[in-house]
């Protein structure tokens, strides 16, 4: 089936052998998005948070699916005055209802319970009397790729942090296994890190930048200095690090050192398939530069390679602060017809804000409309052809 542009719908008369085994099908579709695209309408829903939980300021914000339940991946969540985890989540129950999220994982203190938590190792370290005054963090800016029914693989930036003074010390990315037990009507999810970690410092953090899965292979990016860099792995090998492939620009090569940039200047982003673009651009971006400028960022490509070229599509704003950084800008494709031009998307207010969620429309080419015409030889065989484009 093919489209074209507002070519009238033509009656056909059939007789004889050339009587049609099934129906002409028509329709009218609205178009695609504009490429370069151009943001008609931003309505900013709110913060992702329940009102019926106290609020916790957090981060990142990034949602996943697990058993056909959504969750969202948060960051340092600070629970008041029970103190602060490194690395939530919350379920949002329902889908015509993306704002709404819960926490299910909250003591009677108040305090969430990391998804992902140090090990005994790492305890000893923290209770040496030189690291009084730091906590570990590990942040989830990638997101979860579900890799069978109940099933994901995360990618953490394992990060110490000094309660001091802030300073951050980048160590690598680890992996963890993250599973949802169907049999648990509550959604609880639980994870198991693999031993050691995939990636250190000086190396791109693959899929500490955005990870999906395709075709039964998990493709990852990650950073190294300002670039971000590509990989791809085995949906069922990604905890073996020598599986693991890096796109040179040409093709796929065991050698890291070899990898190629994809992207330069970005500090958070997500890409994902879509047809919101049509045919020509399946793969999208949504990101934010490293330079505190609050845009919100659109790339869109023919390959998951790219090139990608990413452009402005609005700056987003505060909620709680008249000015402010925004960050972790993601989308939401659990809340969207992808071949529709809307999109929900969502970004970070600094501390004390949380997530924001917005729902985007896009500006369209103009209408088509499209017919499939039954074509018959007088043996009475049966086509289909396409008709202009």
């Amino acid at each position: 089936m093919s489209i074209f542009q507002r070519n009238p719908l033509h009656a056909h008369h059939f007789s004889g052998d050339q009587t049609p085994l099934e129906p002409m099908h028509q329709g009218c579709d609205g178009g695609f998005a504009k490429w370069p695209p151009v943001a008609t309408e931003i309505n900013i829903l709110g913060y992702v948070q329940s009102t019926e939980q106290p609020f916790y300021s957090h981060d990142i914000g990034r949602t996943f699916t697990l058993n056909g339940r959504i969750y969202k991946m948060n960051g340092d969540t600070f629970c008041n005055d029970a103190g602060v985890s490194s690395n939530t989540y919350q379920i949002i129950p329902n889908r015509k209802k993306p704002t709404e999220a819960f926490f299910i994982s909250a003591k009677r203190d108040g305090y969430v319970n990391p998804l992902i938590d140090v090990n005994d190792e790492e305890v000893q370290y923290l209770r040496l009397p030189q690291n009084k005054n730091k906590r570990m963090a590990f942040w989830c800016f990638g997101g979860v790729v579900e890799f069978s029914p109940g099933l994901g693989w995360a990618w953490y930036q394992k990060t110490i942090i000094s309660m001091h003074n802030g300073s951050q010390e980048l160590i690598g990315v680890g992996l963890a296994r993250i599973s949802c037990d169907a049999d648990r009507l509550s959604g609880e999810l639980s994870s198991v890190r693999m031993p050691g970690l995939m990636f250190l410092i000086g190396e791109p953090l693959f899929g500490s930048f955005s990870a999906l899965l395709h075709d039964d292979t998990v493709y990852l990016w990650g950073q190294k200095d300002n670039d971000v860099f590509l990989a791809r792995v085995p949906k069922s090998n990604c905890h073996q690090r020598q599986l693991y492939q890096f796109w040179n620009g040409r093709e796929y090569t065991s050698d890291m050192t070899a990898a190629a940039s994809v992207l330069q200047d970005y500090q958070q982003g997500q890409f994902f398939r879509s047809n919101m673009f049509g045919p020509r651009f399946p793969w999208v971006f949504v990101g934010c530069t490293r330079y505190a400028d609050n845009q919100v960022m659109m790339g869109a490509a023919s390959t998951l390679e790219g090139p990608w070229d990413p452009h402005s599509l609005f700056q987003a704003e505060c909620i709680k602060q008249r000015y402010g950084y925004q960050y972790c800008m993601y989308a939401h494709v659990w809340a969207n017809d992808l071949s529709k031009p809307k999109l929900l998307l969502s970004w970070c207010d600094p501390w004390p804000g949380g997530v924001i969620a917005a729902k985007v429309h896009f500006a369209t080419e103009a209408s088509f409309y499209w017919v499939d015409i039954p074509l018959y030889r007088p043996s009475g065989r049966f086509y289909n052809i396409s008709v202009g484009e």
